[in-house]
């Protein structure tokens, strides 16, 4: 897996070189942007993952800088195993500067929504963002988005953890993601790359591989189905 970690990688910074993109992410993989929903919008996604599993997320533009929203976790649902179901999670994003030319966007807010709910513990064995804030500027090619950011997720040890991400969009058909998250303890840290296909201008699927440089963690094949309506 980490070979083919390294060969996603590669094929991401070669395609850099010769496409370009107008297209503007308002979340990644696992990896939040500083991009919001337009007030009067909402996006409503389902993402379908290991045995099973589909979490599902709606968030909405109620102001013109803030996008709220839920979301909520069930595994086993797709099979012939009893689901397991997550109590909903809370999401909130505020963007209090759009960016120029010379300065990032940057947004903040919380996502309490992890992945693999474990019932028995109450929470979640992958948390989630918690507390965060991140700033995102296209940087060294025309179209290429970086993004930077930090959070705080287990408030009871008040731990920072950091995540970076590039994504870039191929003549607004195709979207090319990269992201390294959950950094702060290096057996921890995951490595994740996808494609994002537009089918519409509202609709889009994600194909991605999470965990994929990991040595005692098994990588995961996700899918996922956005659409973003208006009111």
């Amino acid at each position: 897996m980490r070979k083919l970690a390294v060969v996603i990688f590669s094929m991401l910074i070669f395609i850099v070189g010769v496409a370009n993109s107008k297209e503007s992410a308002i979340d990644l993989i696992d990896v939040p942007t500083a991009g919001i929903l337009d007030y009067g919008s909402y996006n409503v996604n389902f993402r379908l993952f290991s045995n099973g599993g589909v979490l599902s997320r709606l968030n909405f533009g109620v102001f013109k800088v803030v996008n709220l929203g839920f979301a909520w976790e069930v595994q086993k649902l797709i099979g012939d195993q009893d689901p397991s179901v997550a109590p909903p999670a809370l999401y909130l994003k505020v963007r209090p500067f759009s960016g120029t030319m010379s300065m990032p966007s940057f947004a903040f807010g919380y996502d309490g929504q992890g992945y693999f709910y474990n019932s028995s513990s109450d929470e979640f064995t992958q948390k989630g963002k918690g507390v965060f804030i991140v700033f995102t500027k296209e940087m060294f090619f025309p179209n290429l988005e970086m993004n930077f950011g930090a959070n705080i997720n287990d408030f009871k040890k008040s731990e920072v953890n950091a995540f970076t991400a590039a994504s870039f969009n191929i003549e607004e058909k195709f979207m090319l993601i990269a992201e390294y998250d959950n950094i702060h303890y290096s057996p921890e840290n995951r490595f994740n790359a996808g494609l994002r296909l537009a089918i519409t201008d509202d609709l889009s699927i994600d194909l991605a591989g999470r965990d994929l440089i990991a040595k005692d963690r098994s990588s995961e094949r996700i899918l996922k189905i956005n659409y973003v309506g208006r009111f």
